[in-house]
């Protein structure tokens, strides 16, 4: 699998940067005050010109050292403490270059806009603009990652207990005014979901961006089906970003050739030999293989002990922290085989589930503390229904708010230009979104923003930006289309039969020249071109509708609905909503998909633990249990006729006039899923050992298979 330029450590890179872009325009002090979405100015002025950065390590009460940057505003208004903004990651909160020269300089420039070795936020625009608007701000390394010490598994328990001792600590400094807010997405969304549980009072705001309600079927296992491509190629990412490897090449990185063209150790935050040099403290890599832990024995043997391009003594701070990362467990090597929601997690660890791991085990402790949340998706997104639950969920007792905009989990994407819309654009009104809340709950600056409505959406190919009261909007129509024969999509049932599908294993869901979808979009793989599926489409069984009379808006939640049997004891089902031009190309608005042995529904409020903390879950979605319990084994066996109802993730799209509505069926989607370990024990479409079966779709009275789209009148 070949991957994009700076995949991992500059995708991930500054998590604020890819979610938010670059810092709004400074603008000189107006009277005018404008306060609406993506609109800000006269509230507050950018009357910072500088600032002071220093590095150091916080210890956690279990002894654990995480290492922290803290950067404060200068050259403007004397002010002893301000509010604080903080980041909390795993993907390295600075790193270093340990080579140097005119070439290299040129290449941090290019890529990172600072020449110098030391890539940190002092050049992140983002940052910038919220310490000249009077922000301090604070990124700390997770244990086990960076240059902090300890270890961990993903998505541990112990990564909340660091976060709310991270608040606590902030908030102790004189620096601080004992306001902290937090921001980020993807890991960084749910680094503040799970921090905000455990926090303090001075934790006052979140604003998670494009994160899962449950780690599970949000995340690892859609429809509980495991997320292979991503999961394989993310967690070897991971793997090498935490151990510290260092490797450029600047032929891959420029022409986009492999992940090993990109990896950069953490900058140190001891410079133990006072010399202002900070490459000199990263022991050397005596064998060349881009990491420095295979060349030594310490601390094992102490006769062993690292060596340093200067020759001098240290304590091996460095060193150490990093050593203590080869504990950490790769999170695809155990999460593969933990096939249920409640399956067993690696040796040390077993009495957690992914009920322990996902945000939803916070969500009753943030409930009750009333903490305000802003909510960031993308409909492209792989997270838009956690997003949407999030939100609803935590109305009920939290200040919330909730926009959607049409890009893909790293904020971009080929919609913007569908759409004709300026990205970069709306990068600088995102920045400014984000200052308004701030000022909002951590300056106490009554802007409006909590008075608006608290739903900001796109609706694609329709009015654009707009407001809305509520969500799932209360003015939705559902409204069923029906599979009929010769592949027709009608709101009536027309004719009773069935339709097979010999299944496809080949077909695979990845668009553009860099093999790019919702799901790999998390690692920076975003389609550098629109998903279309016209050929894809041949691989499947589609229903088609007749050409709109006139636009069509759907928004909110589609249901699909149907009847299969299979020539197989499993199988695993993919559906796409699809927009057909009147020139016969097919765009994709949105997907889903189910395992056949999870077709059984329960309450959704199982989501969190279980249904144990009696927390109300919405939207009311299809949910599946994903439990062992839950699992029908040989669900398919004796040609046994089974309903699957599942939804697909949330948009907002116009069907324009003379374009028609489609429904696509597949039952794979390789190499992003892997295939169903029953039916391609090798995870290979062409083995010959496969069980290759047909599917057949039924379509009568007693079993009307289809589609519920949520159609929203005209206005």
């Amino acid at each position: 699998m070949k991957y994009p330029k700076i995949i991992m450590a500059a995708a991930l890179f500054f998590s604020i940067a890819i979610y938010l872009g670059c810092a709004p325009k400074e603008q000189g002090k107006t009277e005018e005050k404008i306060s609406r979405p993506l609109e800000y100015g006269g509230y507050t002025f950018p009357e910072y010109q500088g600032f002071k950065k220093f590095s150091k390590y916080v210890e956690m009460s279990d002894g654990v050292k995480l290492a922290v940057d803290i950067y404060l505003p200068e050259d403007g208004p004397a002010r002893e403490s301000f509010p604080v903004t903080f980041q909390y990651l795993p993907y390295t909160r600075a790193f270093i270059d340990l080579k140097d020269g005119p070439g290299r300089s040129t290449l941090r420039k290019m890529f990172f806009n600072n020449p110098g070795p030391v890539m940190d936020h002092s050049t992140d625009k983002i940052a910038r603009a919220l310490l000249s608007h009077g922000y301090a701000f604070v990124i700390a390394d997770m244990r086990g990652t960076g240059a902090s010490y300890g270890h961990k598994i993903d998505f541990m328990p112990q990564i909340a207990d660091d976060g709310g001792e991270l608040v606590e600590w902030i908030a102790s400094q004189p620096w601080c005014d004992g306001n902290v807010g937090m921001f980020g997405g993807s890991y960084l969304g749910y680094s503040q979901v799970v921090t905000a549980g455990k926090a303090p009072s001075a934790l006052k705001c979140i604003c998670p961006m494009v994160v899962p309600l449950d780690g599970f079927h949000g995340e690892v296992y859609p429809g509980g089906i495991y997320l292979w491509g991503f999961m394989e190629a993310y967690s070897e990412g991971l793997e090498r970003l935490n151990l510290n490897y260092f490797n450029i090449s600047p032929l891959k990185l420029l022409f986009g050739l492999g992940m090993d063209g990109f990896s950069l150790p953490a900058a140190p935050v001891v410079d133990e030999d006072g010399d202002g040099e900070l490459a000199d403290e990263i022991p050397i890599d005596l064998n060349g293989n881009g990491t420095f832990l295979d060349d030594y024995n310490y601390p094992d043997d102490p006769s062993d002990p690292p060596q340093y391009s200067d020759n001098g003594k240290r304590n091996h701070i460095y060193y150490m922290a990093t050593y203590d990362h080869k504990k950490n467990l790769n999170y695809h090597s155990w999460a593969q085989n933990a096939m249920f929601i409640d399956g067993e997690t690696p040796q040390g660890y077993e009495d957690l589930t992914s009920y322990d791991l996902s945000p939803s085990a916070h969500v009753q402790s943030i409930m009750k503390k009333g903490i305000a949340i802003y909510n960031f998706g993308g409909w492209f997104d792989t997270f838009p229904r956690g997003t949407a639950e999030l939100f609803r969920t935590m109305q009920k007792t939290n200040p919330s708010k909730m926009t959607i905009a049409p890009m893909y989990h790293s904020g971009g994407g080929p919609f913007w230009k569908y759409l004709g819309e300026d990205a970069s654009d709306l990068q600088l009104k995102l920045a400014a979104e984000l200052i308004r809340f701030f000022d909002r709950y951590l300056k106490g600056i009554q802007n409006g923003i909590d008075t608006e409505p608290p739903v900001f959406i796109y609706v694609m190919n329709g009015d654009g930006w707009r407001f809305e009261n509520e969500w799932p909007l209360a003015r939705r129509v559902p409204t069923n289309f029906y599979f009929n024969k010769d592949n027709e999509l009608s709101n009536a049932l027309q004719d009773e039969g069935r339709d097979e599908y010999p299944a496809d294993f080949t077909h695979d869901s990845r668009y553009g020249t860099n093999d790019g979808n919702r799901f790999m979009g998390a690692m920076g793989i975003v389609p550098d071109k629109l998903p279309i599926r016209t050929d894809k489409d041949k691989k499947c069984l589609h229903y088609t509708s007749w050409p709109m009379s006139e636009p069509v808006e759907v928004t909110g939640h589609p249901i699909v609905r149907m009847w299969v049997s299979s020539t197989a004891e499993y199988g695993d089902f993919f559906v796409y909503l699809e927009d057909v031009a009147p020139n016969g190309q097919v765009l994709l608005i949105t997907e889903g998909m189910l395992r056949a042995g999870f077709a059984n529904l329960y309450d959704n409020d199982l989501i969190i633990h279980s249904g144990k903390t009696g927390i109300d879950v919405v939207p009311d979605l299809p949910w599946h249990g994903y439990e062992k319990k839950h699992y029908t084994d040989k669900i398919l066996a004796g040609n046994k006729v089974v309903e699957l109802v599942f939804d697909l993730k949330p948009t907002s799209w116009v069907f324009r006039k003379g374009h028609k509505i489609r429904i696509s069926i597949a039952c794979a989607d390789w190499p992003t899923f892997r295939l169903h370990p029953k039916l391609a024990p090798n995870n290979k479409p062409g083995d010959p050992e496969n069980n290759v079966p047909t599917v057949t779709i039924y379509r009568d009275a007693e079993r009307p298979s289809g589609v519920m789209l949520p159609i929203i009148p005209k206005l």
